[in-house]
């Protein structure tokens, strides 16, 4: 058997498996040095073929929450396979917006997300971020996760809000169909909870998980000269 301490094991290099410009934005603004390698999965399929698992084993149906944690999982589990690059340790995200119980991720088209905004206007709803830490200094491999809640309250949308809102584009590639640190932040009265998580990456659930990893985040800090 091979011993861990007998390992040598590469620097570590924080690689964020998304494109999403406000996950990007959100760790260069916490001082944070790393990578982007973008995930191929096809959220649809993984959701389904979890879903199809579910209902074998009698579990019901996945809960929002749920969602976003597999999605999560299976974005830094599809980069860390294919990447190439020594000490990676591997983040991927996904958030989910659950409104009475049911979840609304990405609306993708312009119709679809005027009828989710007007469903939340003056509503409440909860948005989950999932997290997903694959570290693949070690030939076996460790995860860690987090799934952080908050709770989103939106103002009273009139329908030449919600047609004006939609007509940015802004909605169309994010969970819920709004935002928070772009045009939408105008229609949020308020949040309970941590305003990273629905932006999309909580800062402080990536600390505890490298944490769980045996890292601290000041590890990942841009150095300067």
């Amino acid at each position: 058997m091979t011993s861990f301490s007998s390992v040598s094991v590469p620097e570590p290099i924080l690689v964020l498996a998304s494109s999403s410009p406000a996950r990007q934005k959100l760790l260069r603004d916490a001082g944070l040095d790393f990578q982007v390698c973008v995930s191929s999965v096809d959220e649809d399929a993984v959701v389904a073929r979890a879903q199809k698992d579910a209902d074998v084993k009698g579990l019901g149906e996945l809960t929002p929450a749920q969602v976003a944690l597999l999605l999560a999982r299976a974005k830094a589990e599809d980069v860390a396979r294919s990447l190439d690059v020594p000490g990676a340790l591997v983040l991927g995200c996904d958030s989910v917006f659950e409104l009475d119980g049911v979840a609304y991720g990405k609306p993708h088209s312009a119709d679809i997300a005027v009828e989710r905004l007007r469903l939340f206007s003056g509503a409440s709803g909860l948005l989950h971020t999932g997290h997903w830490l694959v570290d693949t200094r070690v030939v076996q491999g460790c995860s860690s996760s987090e799934l952080r809640t908050a709770t989103v309250h939106c103002d009273v949308l009139s329908d030449e809000q919600i047609h004006e809102y939609v007509a940015t584009g802004e909605p169309l590639a994010v969970a819920g169909s709004f935002t928070i640190d772009g045009f939408g932040s105008a229609f949020i009265r308020g949040i309970e909870g941590e305003y990273h998580t629905v932006v999309g990456l909580s800062v402080n659930a990536l600390k505890d998980m490298l944490a769980d990893l045996g890292l601290s985040i000041t590890d990942f800090w841009t150095k300067t000269s």
